[in-house]
């Protein structure tokens, strides 16, 4: 008689798991990991160290989907418009995977996939002739508000469920408010729009 079938585990097979539950529960455990993949917790270790490796497995699999699905800079030679892709481009495919954002901020990339993602925009920034200070400045508040913003496409339409008399002013925006689009998509082109002219004046100086 022949053995039994072992699921051939490798670690991309455990990091799409684990992005699976993380997507469905907003957290992951080794002991349900293993239950998804329907073998012992014990194999999973034989290809991962641990819960930080997997959670970078995490970023490296929506990484490189992310690049996998198009070119991060398709707006045209004007470094203005290159940076706003990206932080489309990026909050797109992080849109999709909301719940595994918390995670992903706890600990620092390492992977191949997402690090030519940020070397995409920091080369964009060298090229313009930014100091280092405002390279850094740049890919850091870019990253916050893209990160931000991609929580945002998760988040309710009706974000502030403001009363009438405790929040009149917050519950009456909302009442009267006629937005042309969804709330996240029109407030993310005004805060990127922001952030970018700002960055124009450290392109100056």
């Amino acid at each position: 008689m022949g053995r039994p079938r072992q699921a051939i585990l490798s670690p991309e097979k455990i990091y799409r798991a684990a992005l699976e539950l993380v997507d469905e529960f907003g957290d992951f455990t080794l002991p349900g990991l293993a239950k998804r993949l329907s073998v012992s917790p014990s194999s999973i270790y034989h290809h991962v160290q641990g819960r930080p490796e997997i959670i970078n497995g995490i970023r490296s699999v929506i990484g490189a989907d992310a690049l996998a699905a198009g070119d991060f800079f398709t707006a045209g030679p004007a470094w203005q418009d290159r940076a706003a892709a990206w932080a489309r481009s990026y909050r797109s495919a992080l849109g999709q995977h909301a719940k595994c954002i918390p995670l992903l901020v706890g600990e620092a990339v390492t992977d191949r996939a997402t690090l030519e993602i940020y070397e995409h925009l920091a080369a964009l920034f060298v090229e313009q002739g930014f100091a280092a200070d405002d390279v850094v400045v740049a890919v850091t508040v870019l990253d916050s508000f893209m990160l931000g913003s991609a929580l945002d496409v998760a988040a309710p339409e009706s974000a502030w469920l403001a009363d009438a008399e405790a929040q009149p002013a917050l519950h009456g925006a909302f009442a009267r408010a006629s937005l042309a689009g969804p709330r996240a998509d029109i407030s993310f082109e005004v805060g990127v729009t922001a952030i970018v002219a700002y960055l124009q004046t450290l392109a100056r100086n």
